[in-house]
């Protein structure tokens, strides 16, 4: 059976963004991520991560290191009963043009395949453009959280905080439900 999902990008959409970040003592939580989580998890949404990783293609961080950070925000929410189903990652440099760097779907594609994601009722949240048009690829509604580019016009929604995306999504798939 395919299920809702929320799949979220990780650096400057569950944790602050630093560039590239390869030091998992250096991880800040959103504010309000814990909140929003819950709020969505309450309405039945399941959870993923997928993040373009390139700091492990350019030798900035190993695999383990890059794990060890993803384990620290996967704990976090563990702590809150807030289970991510699966973090999927492209390891490679932009310049690689492989399949699985977003905005390309082949990661979006596995996860559907692996973890039973039920694409068109799903959303994507995060903060760059390239985000935004992997869910796009998908077919997935998306949610751009606050980002210093600016708004973009690929969002079906644009929100300051988590808290507001959760409420965004929590709203718009009741729509569905009428």
């Amino acid at each position: 059976m395919k299920d809702p999902y929320v799949i979220f990008d990780r650096d400057g959409t569950l944790i602050e963004h630093i560039h590239h970040l390869v030091d998992p003592n250096l991880v800040a939580f959103k504010n309000g991520m814990v909140e929003a989580l819950t709020k969505l998890k309450e309405q039945g949404f399941k959870f993923g991560i997928i993040s373009n990783q390139s700091v492990i293609g350019r030798g900035l961080a190993s695999l383990e290191t890059v794990n060890e950070i993803n384990k620290k925000i996967t704990d976090n929410l563990s702590l809150h009963n807030i289970e991510m189903q699966f973090v999927l990652l492209c390891p490679h440099l932009p310049e690689e043009r492989c399949l699985c760097r977003k905005p390309n779907p082949e990661l979006g594609y596995l996860a559907e395949k692996r973890f039973g994601v039920f694409l068109s009722k799903s959303y994507i949240v995060g903060d760059q453009e390239s985000d935004l048009r992997f869910g796009k690829n998908l077919h997935c509604k998306v949610v751009q959280v606050h980002a210093d580019s600016g708004k973009s016009p690929l969002a079906d929604y644009f929100s300051g905080t988590l808290i507001e995306a959760a409420e965004w999504i929590i709203q718009d798939s009741q729509k569905d439900k009428r």
